[in-house]
């Protein structure tokens, strides 16, 4: 039995996902004045953003990184002023973290930049954006679960 959808027809979705990602870098060509992080901070900083009072190994777990690798990421994250690491309230060995005002407001611009570009480029026309959304996170959420 084929497949429903052609190889050809998958690989140039992935490659129409990787010029839009590189047309709303805040870093490209229409960059932002935000904090610059590298990816592994990126991946980071959004997990502690939509979580916060994680623990640390509940975010390497969740972003499938190395613990030493996101050791390394919270370290810078903590000294660019984007995230601050709390002691649990319950239990003084734990720690959490949590994002900063500054995170917030670095975060905030970046949504807006994101917005204003993707409502340019759809023209006023935002028909299909709930279902295009609701596939590129089924397609998020199954890359992860199969790594």
């Amino acid at each position: 039995m084929a497949p429903a959808v052609s190889d050809d027809a998958l690989a140039e979705f992935a490659d129409v996902v990787l010029r839009i990602g590189r047309e709303v870098d805040p870093h490209g060509p229409h960059a932002l004045d935000i904090v610059p992080l590298t990816g592994t901070e990126a991946l980071v900083m959004r997990w502690v953003h939509h979580n916060p009072g994680a623990s640390p190994s509940a975010v390497a777990e969740a972003t499938a990184l190395q613990r030493s690798n996101c050791s390394v990421a919270l370290r810078s994250l903590v000294t660019k002023g984007m995230v601050e690491r709390r002691t649990d309230p319950d239990d003084a060995r734990t720690v959490q973290l949590h994002p900063t005002a500054l995170a917030h407001d670095s975060i905030a611009r970046l949504h807006a930049h994101w917005a204003d570009r993707l409502r340019a480029a759809l023209g006023g026309d935002e028909d299909g954006l709930d279902a295009a959304a609701d596939l590129l996170r089924r397609i998020d959420d199954g890359l992860r679960r199969r790594g």
